[in-house]
This record gives C-alpha cells, structure tokens and sequence, in this order.
C-alpha cells in the first residue's frame, strides 16, 4: 500500500515568477540560437547536434549550453525546494530555503567541475572527459526541461503521494544510465583505451558525490 503524507502548502507567488522566468530564458534561447535549439532535441540519438557544434568548434560552455543551464538549474531547485517540503513540512518556514538549494546546487556543480578538470589532467584523459562532459551536460539540460511540467504539476496540482518523488528520480537515473549507455557505445573505440581511468572517474564523481548527499539527506 502506497503511503502518503500531509502536503504542506507552498507560496506559489514566487513560484510562479521562477516559471515565467525559465520561460523567457526558453523563449530567448529558440529566438538566438533557432537552428541548434531544433537539433537539441536530437542530440541523444542523432549525431547532428553534436556534428554542428563540432563543425563550428564551439566549447562544451557556449551561450546556448550557458541559457540552458540556467533553466536546468533553476527546475533542479524548485523540484528540490518541492521535494524538501513536502518530506519535511516544517522546512517550509526556514528562511531563505530555496536560495540555499539553489546556492548547494551551484557549489556543487563548480566544485566538480573543477574537481573534474584535475582528475582529467592527472589521468591524461582530457579528450575522454571533454567528450563524456559534452553529452552530461546537454543531456542535463534536456532533463531540465522535461522537468518543467513536472515542477508545474507539483506545484499546482494538490497531489499528497509521495511516489511521484521516487519515480521522477528513478526516471533521473535511468535517464543518466541511457546517456551513459550511449556515450560507451558513441565513443568505445576512444574509451576503451583508458577504461580502468574512466571507470575511475565516474566512481569519484558521477557516483560518490550522489551517495553522499543521499547519506545527508536521510540523516
């Protein structure tokens, strides 16, 4: 049997002005980037995507990348800001709650990327990671919309059980299993060369930080 737990109610003035704001981001993004913002859709199981940026020799941190990333940020913490009320009601008054899921969230993202740009030096496997880096991040920020109307419905929606929460993470995960999938099979003749480094790589920061924050949270 499916438990449940009482919703606590959330201001969604706020919440709103978030959602219009993602909005005019998407809206700024199809306007100055009209061609690639088609392709990205595409990008998991077409080569089209990744061959134009790569025919333009664009970085992995482009304007597009940069407008999406700030909509991928911005779902991540309001479906955390949502999913930390909702398991923990009495969070709801803390000030500034969100501002410091945000803010954990952007730390967490810089400290990894830096931590990433290390470990790749010291493995020598810059030409892996750089290429692992460029589908994680589109493919991030493709979850990132996908996770908009997920966000809507939790916030507008007067839903009270907790299995919508497994299941969008359960999705995530599956999701980031798929890329990966992809990304071996993509590039296997490059990654099987340094496969012992990259296995290395993905245990230390792909799959550790996550145990980690699971650890954190339940405690």
């Amino acid at each position: 049997m499916l438990s449940t737990v009482v919703r606590s109610v959330i201001s969604k003035d706020w919440l709103t002005l978030l959602f219009v704001t993602t909005l005019c981001l998407l809206v700024i993004t199809r306007f100055v980037f009209r061609k690639k913002f088609a392709l990205f859709f595409t990008f998991l199981f077409s080569n089209k995507y990744q061959t134009q940026v790569e025919s333009k020799q664009e970085n992995i941190i482009n304007g597009f990348t940069s407008l999406l990333f700030c909509v991928q940020v911005i779902s991540f913490s309001i479906f955390g800001y949502i999913a930390v009320t909702f398991f923990r009601p009495y969070l709801i008054d803390a000030p500034f709650l969100f501002v410091k899921i945000i803010s954990f969230m952007m730390f967490f993202i810089m400290i990894r990327y830096i931590l990433e740009k290390i470990m790749a030096v010291i493995l020598d496997i810059e030409v892996y990671i750089n290429a692992y880096n460029f589908h994680k991040i589109n493919a991030r920020n493709l979850f990132g919309l996908l996770l908009i109307p997920i966000n809507l419905v939790l916030v507008y929606y007067d839903y009270k059980n907790k299995i919508i929460f497994f299941s969008v993470i359960f999705i995530f995960f599956s999701y980031n299993l798929i890329v990966l999938f992809l990304l071996l099979k993509n590039y296997q003749k490059l990654i099987i060369n340094k496969l012992f480094y990259f296995i290395l790589y993905l245990c230390a920061l792909e799959i550790a930080p996550y145990l980690v924050i699971y650890k954190l949270l339940i405690e």
